[in-house]
């Protein structure tokens, strides 16, 4: 563990000479800080943070490139320096990489809001050290945020007759989906929920867990809703950023169907609006239709599963009526387009919302 009595230590990136210079001068005058050197270019600063093991790396945006290598071969919390606030998909991508915040470019001391703007950089650089997120002082591995990587992209599959036996072999046919999360909502019992997420860990190229409350939501996972109860998603704060965690609601869902898919897929689109799928299989009822119904308006995609292979189409059926269906698809050209749109979520390193081409209705 780094030595909480000895000066936190920094080493700053590809920054303006003059920023560097008045950084120093600004982190100097705190006698629990202190910069012990700089690197320009990504090369320099996996040598040099390899080199002075530093507590903090102060990076430009031109260095991003190589925290990945210096991840690789020694963690250390990233404090990034950005002309512009970064966009939420960048510091999503970033954040496995070690980088937990940003501060935006640095204001001279006739500013009216430099006091403001030092503080602000103080608070967030000690956050690293006070959290946890700090370097071991010798040979050991760095212990660095243990928040989950937070997708871009939320796929909600549901299903309630044949829905289980439907999921898997869909979900034996998706590929790893390392930004995106897909979230399960079959209508069973309690008791079914341990065995039918072991049938999908045995199916799945991803991890597949219970949706437990409080859990937070991780990429490239799969979670499934637990039976007898209703899971949403909601928003949550940890440190620098915002993710969002499984948690069960007490509002009863527009069908006595538990899980709600209804439910789900509209906490879904509330939080991840156009970046939603909603997959509605085989089933008997009609919950998801007002699930769907929320996504579309929310921008997002709707497709369900076809007649022909559905083993009872009412739930598909009420979708397609709804006029809320993109496509009605069998289960391996589902599993085909799901497999495009998780290609697609990987383009999304910038937070720019990127379409996809609709499948065509069938």
């Amino acid at each position: 563990m780094y030595d909480l009595s000895a000066p936190f230590t920094l080493l700053l990136g590809d920054l303006p000479t003059l920023v560097r210079m008045e950084l120093t001068k600004l982190l100097h005058a705190e006698p629990d800080l202190r910069v012990v050197g700089s690197a320009v270019g990504s090369e320099e600063l996996v040598s040099q943070a390899r080199r002075l093991r530093p507590g903090l790396i102060l990076a430009a945006e031109n260095q991003l490139r190589g925290l990945e290598q210096l991840a690789q071969r020694h963690a250390v919390p990233i404090l990034l320096y950005s002309n512009t606030a970064p966009l939420a998909g960048m510091l999503n991508e970033t954040a496995r990489w070690g980088v937990y915040d940003h501060i935006l470019p640095l204001l001279g001391r006739q500013h009216p809001g430099f006091s403001s703007y030092r503080q602000d950089l103080l608070r967030k650089i000690r956050s690293a050290r006070v959290s946890g997120a700090i370097v071991s002082a010798g040979p050991a591995t760095t212990r660095l945020p243990t928040v989950p990587m937070p997708p871009n992209r939320v796929i909600v599959i549901g299903g309630s007759t044949g829905g289980s036996k439907a999921v898997e072999t869909l979900i034996r046919s998706l590929g790893a989906m390392p930004y995106t999360t897909i979230m399960v909502a079959v209508h069973l019992p309690a008791s079914f929920t341990d065995s039918f997420v072991e049938r999908l860990r045995r199916a799945s190229a991803m991890p597949v867990m219970a949706g437990i409350p409080g859990a937070l939501l991780a990429a490239g996972t799969i979670v499934v809703a637990p039976g007898g109860q209703n899971m949403v998603i909601r928003p949550v704060a940890k440190g620098a950023w915002l993710t969002w965690q499984t948690d069960v609601s007490p509002e009863a869902g527009p069908t006595p169907d538990e899980p709600s898919i209804d439910l789900l897929m509209r906490s879904v689109a509330r939080e991840f609006g156009r970046n939603t799928i909603g997959v509605v299989l085989t089933g008997l009822g009609t919950d998801g239709t007002l699930g769907a119904r929320s996504i579309r308006q929310a921008g997002g995609l709707v497709l369900t599963q076809n007649e022909a292979s559905a083993a009872v189409f009412s739930m598909p059926k009420s979708v397609i009526k709804a006029g809320l269906a993109n496509a009605a698809l069998s289960l391996p050209e589902l599993a085909e387009y799901l497999n495009r749109a998780a290609v697609v979520s990987r383009t999304l390193r910038t937070g720019a919302t990127t379409s996809f081409s609709q499948p065509a209705a069938r």
